[in-house]
Formats: structure tokens, sequence, C-alpha cells
């Protein structure tokens, strides 16, 4: 039956996919994105994709692009649905998906504070989800500097000195070598 409902989705979709991973119970497709929300939808409708697990989204800065990937999955858990397409990095813009999943609504949220991708119609779009007042770069893409950043915000990190633990207990509680009580059958 699982196999039959993968074979329905790839057939009966219309829409031009390549099959990135195929397994028992488990498809991924990439697909051109203009195609991306009448597929999700058709997923939904037609092929019973009623969960959206998450929305993941890989940064391949070298290419330019962002790949997003909607994980989908049926009611009984035993079809995993997975759709990717390629955006532009730079001035990234994706429809909402949140009139067709509710859910979408915060993963979308969490990837505009987090990679800078404008999720048009989405309501709740511009609310801090993590990172309060955050006025920098988004923190998830690869060109943001962790350490530039640490630094001009917390200064330089003072040197750590490293202590021995047993060194220190020794020194401080004097109960290091303590011998351990033996067991009534050790005895």
């Amino acid at each position: 039956m699982m196999e039959k409902n993968l074979q329905r989705i790839i057939s009966e979709s219309g829409f031009e996919m390549d099959t990135i991973r195929r397994d028992e119970g488990y498809l991924h497709v990439r697909i051109p994105r203009d195609n991306v929300i009448e597929m999700l939808l058709s997923a939904k409708q037609r092929f019973s994709m009623e969960i959206l697990q998450l929305i993941s989204v890989v940064d391949r800065i070298e290419e330019g692009l962002f790949q997003l990937t909607w994980i989908l999955e049926d009611p009984g858990g035993s079809l995993v649905f997975m759709i990717s397409a390629d955006y532009p990095r730079e001035n990234c813009s994706v429809p909402t998906i949140g009139d067709i999943w509710s859910t979408a609504v915060i993963f979308e949220r969490e990837l505009h504070e987090m990679y800078g991708i404008d999720f048009p119609g989405n309501p709740r779009q511009n609310e801090d989800f993590l990172l309060e007042d955050w006025k920098e770069m988004p923190p998830m893409r690869r060109d943001f500097d962790t350490l530039e950043y640490s630094i001009s915000t917390y200064g330089e990190r003072r040197e750590r000195l490293h202590t021995d633990p047993r060194k220190y207990i020794a020194e401080s509680v004097d109960e290091w070598n303590t011998p351990v009580p033996m067991k009534d059958e050790d005895q």
C-alpha cells in the first residue's frame, strides 16, 4: 500500500520532479520553485499528507541558493514525503503556506529570523521568535561571522586557566583520596 501511494504521488502529481531518494515509506523530490505551493497543496488534498513536520533550509552559499525542504507525513505515520526547491539566496522570498498548515507560520517565523527569508502573507513574520531585538545579519547564514560578532558584542575573551579536577578537589576538600567503603561481600 505504501509503495502504491508513493507511486501515485510521482505519477499523478503532474509536476516535473527529480527523485532525490526513495525508500519504503519515504520519498524525497526536488521540484522547480514555481510549483512548490501547488505541489504542497496537492500533497495535502490528494495524497493525504496532512502533517507538516518541518521546513528546513540549507544555505548553499557557493551556489547563491537556499534549499528549502518541506517535510510532510500522512496521519498514520507510514509515509514521509519531502519536497525540496532552490531559491535565490539574496532577497529570498517564498510564499507562506500558513493557510495550508497553521504550523507553517511558526516554522516560517524561525526561518525569517535565522536566515532572513521573507514569507509574504505570514501574519507573524516580523515578530521576534528567539532573538529579541536582533539587528544583525541573520545568524544561521553561512556568511555570518560568529567570532566577529562575539568579539564586537562581548569583547575579547579572557584567558581560561585549566585546573585538574583531582588536584582542585584534593586541595580544597582534602578528600580525593578517601578510600571507598567496602561492600559486605568484599570483607
